[in-house]
């Protein structure tokens, strides 16, 4: 690993999912898009501030809806989370695809 986050499987299957599911007008969608397209790394477009102000909403969101979430819950999103992590590191992705 190089240091860039956006070599990892399983952050290059959620900029995936995010592109392919996120519309033209949707800054998470057009930050994806860039970031895998090669127009910019992840850091240069996190820095724009259209996107910068969509993953921080999406952070908060994120964390307001882990606050409600059970123990048992965060739990079982952690070990989903870990077995994921142990698919994409034996396949090469989590879609099975090589990154």
């Amino acid at each position: 690993m190089n240091g860039d986050i956006t070599q990892d499987p399983l952050a290059r299957s959620v900029l995936r999912h995010l592109a392919a599911t996120r519309g033209k007008d949707d800054a998470l969608g057009t930050l994806a898009r860039t970031v895998l397209n090669g127009e910019a790394s992840l850091q240069s477009a996190a820095n724009n501030p259209w996107h910068s102000q969509a993953l921080a909403a999406a952070a908060q969101e994120a964390q307001q809806s882990q606050d409600r979430m059970s123990p048992e819950e965060r739990a079982d999103i952690d070990a989903a989370a870990r077995k994921l992590q142990r698919g994409a590191d034996a396949s090469g992705g989590i879609d099975g695809r090589e990154s």
